[in-house]
């Protein structure tokens, strides 16, 4: 290579001064405050929250008028476990872990209302740290990440999600540090996939075929292992420990069990009851129509009574010979399950459910254990084409694209096979609403950024002049006997104004 102009070919001589190479250019230093993007996305979630919260008129309850859910037996079973009563007479119906982390609540304080208002600050947290690690994750792949991530706790969905206790936020959060870590430090992973199977036990689902796949490839196989061991240790901990007391339960009821409930209950014992009910329901939604009431009319599960002992055991092999006789009656309601499902993807925006409603009125319809949602079709259409036009514009990111979209098949999956909860999709919010905005960014081409920032603005404007006020909501349904609408059942929902 010839000599750049200015220098000599010819060594220096003797005496000669050879010249000092000019210093490299120092490196450009960001302003401090720009370093930390994730603490900023999840400090301005826990404000946007905080100020949806503050407004609610239900704060001090476990459930919200919007999100009901199982709230109430989380917090039941956690003061169970404080006051070292057995909950459910030791029956392990729900996964144990958003019971735990709930506990030391009931240790600061007795008083139900403040424990349900610091259990829903924990959602608040839990959300807001899911954020900050999901930009962690696409800060490098996805145009306009920063905006994108300051736009998602704004979603009317996203607020709804943090309004009641949920074990959703808990899971979404550890499925955000799974992502983070990657292939990397297997053990730390394995516990990590160990606690969101002791969340929701269908992790089983994702964690299973995982565990397969790195078997069957050599170069994964012992990370695969490493990561299955302290998993397997957690929930196998666990179920040695729901094992004994349900032996204990076969005791004290051998003469009324018509048969003993498995000793060996990895997570929960719900799974086949709600499988079998899931095929032969009334409709697509939770219901327990389909069950025998219990003697007496007792709303509540009985292991004791013949039906309700008979769903709990044999419920997996029940739903399947339902799904034998009736296949095409099960496409069709699988198919109209996925459909409900999508509704996910069409929550509004700010406290107000913008653009589906206005400030002056609006009306949810909340299916029973879910979240409230607004009827809107025009909207719904939009918004699946949106997602569609963003995973276009984000094509050529196919790792994002496939890790996201295989997270959103498994939680539609769970959906078709059992109840279509969409409190369940909201679990990967983060992704498909980022396709949804990056489809809103495409048309402004190099513009796309102040056209998100500029919308951020506009809606944080709004939610923060709305959010914090009172606000009232009217509900309707099936009532029980003392006139009180049923919570647990199909409700409409109505802002009252003022």
């Amino acid at each position: 290579m010839g000599a750049g102009p200015g220098v000599s070919r010819k060594p220096p001589g003797k005496g000669s001064k050879v010249p000092h190479a000019a210093p490299p250019a120092p490196r450009r230093r960001r302003p401090r405050w720009l370093v930390p993007h994730a603490a900023w996305v999840f400090l301005w979630a826990v404000l946007v929250h905080a100020a949806f919260l503050a407004g609610s008129p239900d704060r001090r309850e476990p459930a919200s008028a919007l999100l009901y859910g199982d709230s109430i037996q989380y917090l039941l079973q956690a003061r169970a476990l404080v006051e070292g009563t057995p909950f459910n007479e030791g029956l392990p119906f729900h996964p144990p872990l958003a019971a735990w982390l709930l506990a030391p609540l009931w240790l600061l304080s007795r008083d139900a209302g403040l424990v349900s208002l610091l259990a829903k600050g924990l959602m608040v947290l839990a959300n807001a740290g899911a954020y900050a690690l999901f930009y962690r994750l696409v800060r490098d792949r996805v145009p306009h990440a920063f905006w994108i991530c300051l736009l998602l706790p704004l979603n009317f969905g996203e607020l709804v999600l943090s309004s009641a206790v949920t074990s959703e936020a808990i899971y979404r959060l550890l499925l955000a540090v799974l992502l983070v870590l990657g292939p990397r430090l297997p053990l730390l992973s394995g516990v990590v996939h160990g606690l969101a199977t002791l969340t929701r036990a269908e992790h089983l689902l994702l964690g299973l075929p995982l565990f397969v796949l790195g078997l069957a490839r050599p170069r994964w196989r012992r990370a695969a292992l490493a990561t299955a061991a302290p998993a397997l240790l957690l929930v196998g901990l666990n179920a040695a420990w729901t094992g004994r007391t349900v032996a204990d339960y076969n005791r004290r009821h051998a003469a009324e069990l018509a048969e003993p409930l498995p000793a060996v209950v990895p997570v929960s014992i719900y799974g086949p009851l709600n499988f079998a009910l899931a095929q032969g329901g009334p409709d697509i939604h939770f219901s327990r129509a389909g069950l025998p009431p219990a003697p007496g009319g007792a709303a509540q599960l009985e292991p004791r009574f013949a039906p309700h002992n008979r769903y709990l055991l044999h419920g997996y092999r029940i739903g399947l010979e339902r799904i034998a006789r009736r296949p095409g009656r099960f496409l069709a309601r699988a198919a109209a399950k996925l459909w409900h499902s999508s509704k996910a993807v069409a929550f509004g925006w700010t406290g107000l459910d913008l653009p589906k409603h206005g400030p002056a009125s609006a009306l949810w319809t909340r299916q029973p254990v879910d979240m409230a949602y607004g009827e809107a079709p025009v909207w719904h259409g939009v918004a699946l084409v949106l997602i569609a036009i963003g995973a276009w514009r984000l094509r050529r990111e196919r790792t994002f694209l496939l890790v996201g979209g295989a997270l959103l098949a498994y939680r539609l999956a769970v959906n078709a096979l059992f109840f279509p909860y969409l409190r369940g999709v909201a679990v990967v919010s983060p992704f498909y609403l980022t396709l949804l905005l990056a489809g809103v960014a495409l048309p402004f081409h190099r513009a796309a950024g102040k056209v998100l920032a500029g919308l951020l603005l506009v809606l944080a404007l709004i939610h923060f002049a709305t959010a914090p006020l009172p606000r009232r909501y009217l509900a309707s349904g099936e009532r029980d006997a003392s006139g009180a609408v049923i919570d647990d059942r199909k409700v409409l929902i109505k802002r009252a104004p003022g």
